[in-house]
């Protein structure tokens, strides 16, 4: 061999590299024998000590946005002041052997066990616990001090992550501001045990702005107690809920090097999170800003529902519930307080009045008793001589008239809204007519929309006359009393009645974007013809134009005006919306069980422009005086903004949701 050969060499230098050599290579089998066999049993040892831990890695949920791209749900990074518990190990023995000195003085037979100081096995658990709780105790107090916040350490929360979760770093302060973030970089990034962490959390641009329709995220707490997971968020109402799927993207994984005390040693990413997906929705956010804002203005915590849909295709542009919520508040976490505001039995903020919402529709729901009666030979020329109320015997219950008493033919008993007009002629029709009408347009029955939950309502088919509802409701029914439907369903029916007869699946829900791969993909087909009623052109004209004198016949020598007159035009008679026409029908329906939270619910129910209809706008209101003044008001204020919105090139009309 050639190290053989060189020590076996006369020449001198050749024999010193030739030991030099040799040397090295006694040492280095000496350091292999050492590692190799001498320590070997203390690097198996530690090898069993240590252990590989997944930790999920959540992903950025994806964001919301409105049919032209604007953001209704985003993200923000929220800081928070973390704890790296396996930096604490010095601390927390130097407070476990102070806490053992001070029982062992306190306790010199307790802890005396065959001539030497010994601790049973439970009261050195519990010294230890004690140690950690108050080193994490003492700190939390100091970086809430420095940042001005000052916190307490729940105890109970701590032992729960310190028991299960130790590699997992320990939330200490959360949802820094800024002020507090430059705090904690000039006073406490100098120790290696506090960190600050950035973590996405969901933000909600417009605050309350579509809270039901948009819904709210909470910390999936059930996903931290079953698996080793970071804080993560999931979808609890709304758009959040139903497509929490797409929204809330792929978690990602890293992998934990922990030691026997599940202590953190080392981690790497084993797979990387995705972010979620966009979903853009039909609705416009400046129409839905001023929908809420008018009907905001009705009363201070004012009930009801604004719903503005595309007569075109069924797409929803605008959808209000009053009173509202905002959502950032479930995010950061709700107080005691807050809490108890949202579950308030009589506003009930987090109840979606537009959809799960059923109510009488009051002398909305004229509309149909008006084709019942037309389509069973009601010539609307013909003069009723109405006595002011009806009484179906002169003993009963009298069911009053607000238009007074008079002659009414068919369009001025519709744009006064004569109860006695429709109750005669509607008796003529049956019961089982009106009710097969109703059923016709969909009525009392669910919309199959995209969001929920949502109420069906109460609308009997005609078979069950003399089961579930007597005939002598008959006259109730003809104004809109002892059946019930929602904003929603009325949406649907009004638009029916604008575009000849289609009704469309309300669509909320436009199309998802990825930006993982830049793919988009249509979520909710538009113009889905959910059923298409046969209306005699003839009588769909007469309805629509009573619709139109509802808001333009003024007052004459002989009658009043229509009943949404004054919510359309200014004091001396002039319209108030220039070259757009507005059809609709006002409604006051009373509440006689005595257990209702309010008297009577006010609607106005309306399309736009009457020539060439494009708006259904629905506005229902728990309360209020009547149909006339509290809702068509609110319904005008809308009409205005879409006006706006329509000059400005920003209306829905001309933005439409990509397919």
């Amino acid at each position: 061999m050639f190290l053989f050969h060189l020590l076996g060499q006369k020449d001198r230098r050749l024999r010193v590299i030739a030991n030099l050599m040799a040397a090295g290579l006694f040492v280095l089998l000496a350091g292999l024998w050492f590692v190799q066999i001498v320590s070997a049993s203390h690097f198996e040892h530690d090898l069993k000590k240590q252990s590989l831990k997944r930790v999920g890695i959540p992903a950025i949920r994806g964001r919301i946005l409105d049919r032209n791209g604007r953001v209704l749900a985003d993200n923000r990074p929220q800081y928070n002041a973390i704890l790296y518990l396996e930096d604490l190990q010095d601390q927390f023995t130097g407070a476990y052997t102070n806490l053992t000195n001070i029982y062992r003085r306190q306790h010199p037979l307790a802890v005396q066990a065959n001539g030497r100081l010994h601790l049973m096995p439970a009261i050195n658990r519990d010294l230890h616990l004690e140690a950690d709780c108050q080193v994490v105790s003492n700190i939390t107090f100091q970086v809430g001090a420095i940042l001005q916040e000052p916190r307490v350490l729940n105890t109970n929360a701590f032992l729960r992550h310190y028991t299960n979760f130790p590699y997992v770093p320990f939330e200490v302060v959360p949802n820094l501001a800024p002020k507090q973030v430059a705090e904690f970089v000039e006073q406490l990034s100098s120790q290696p045990e506090l960190e600050i962490e950035t973590l996405p959390v969901r933000f909600y641009t417009n605050g309350t702005v579509a809270a039901h329709v948009l819904g709210f995220v909470q910390r999936d707490f059930e996903a931290v107690q079953t698996a080793d997971t970071l804080p993560d968020y999931k979808g609890k109402a709304g758009v959040e809920r139903v497509f929490d799927t797409i929204l809330r993207g792929r978690p990602g994984t890293k992998l934990v090097l922990v030691n026997s005390l599940n202590y953190r040693q080392r981690e790497d990413i084993e797979t990387p999170n995705a972010p979620g997906g966009d979903v853009y929705l039909t609705i416009d956010l400046v129409l839905q800003r001023a929908a809420e804002k008018a009907l905001a203005a009705v009363q201070p915590n004012v009930r009801g529902a604004v719903v503005v849909m595309d007569v075109r295709n069924g797409d929803i542009l605008a959808m209000a519930s009053a009173p509202s919520f905002d959502p950032n508040s479930y995010v950061a976490g709700l107080t005691h307080s807050e809490w108890a505001a949202l579950n308030d039995p009589k506003y009930m903020p987090q109840f979606n009045r537009a959809v799960a919402g059923a109510y009488p529709p009051g002398s909305t729901f004229k509309i149909i008793t008006a084709l019942a009666c037309l389509e069973t030979g009601l010539d609307p020329n013909e003069v009723y001589d109405s006595p002011g109320e009806y009484r179906a015997s002169p003993k009963a219950r009298p069911i009053a008239d607000t238009a007074g008493a008079g002659k009414f033919d068919f369009e001025r008993a519709f744009f006064r809204s004569s109860n006695t007009y429709f109750i005669h002629y509607g008796m003529k029709a049956t019961l089982e007519k009106i009710l097969a009408v109703a059923k016709r347009f969909h009525l009392g029955e669910r919309t199959d929309f995209a969001i929920g939950p949502e109420a069906s309502g109460n609308v009997p088919a005609p078979e069950d006359v003399g089961v579930s509802i007597l005939r002598s409701s008959t006259a109730d029914v003809c104004i809109g009393q002892e059946i019930t439907a929602t904003p929603l369903q009325m949406a649907a029916m009004i638009g029916a009645i604008a575009n000849g007869g289609r009704i469309y699946v309300p669509r909320l829900v436009s199309h998802s974007y990825s930006p993982e791969t830049g793919q988009t993909e249509q979520l909710d087909a538009p113009g889905r013809l959910r059923d298409t009623v046969t209306i005699d052109p003839h009588y769909l004209e007469i309805i629509r134009h009573a619709m139109l004198d509802d808001t333009e016949h003024p007052a004459t020598s002989e009658t009043r005006e229509g009943t949404a007159f004054d919510a359309f035009h200014f004091p001396g008679g002039s319209p108030k919306l220039a070259n757009f026409r507005v059809a609709g029908k006002t409604g006051t329906a009373e509440i006689k069980s005595a257990a209702a939270k309010y008297p009577k619910v006010t609607w106005f129910d309306s399309y736009g422009p009457y020539e060439n209809p494009r708006y259904v706008v629905i506005v229902m209101v728990e309360g209020g005086s009547s149909g006339g003044g509290t809702c068509a008001p609110v319904a005008e204020k809308i009409y205005e903004a879409i006006i706006k919105g329509e000059q400005s090139n920003n209306s829905p009309a001309l933005s439409l949701a990509r397919n």
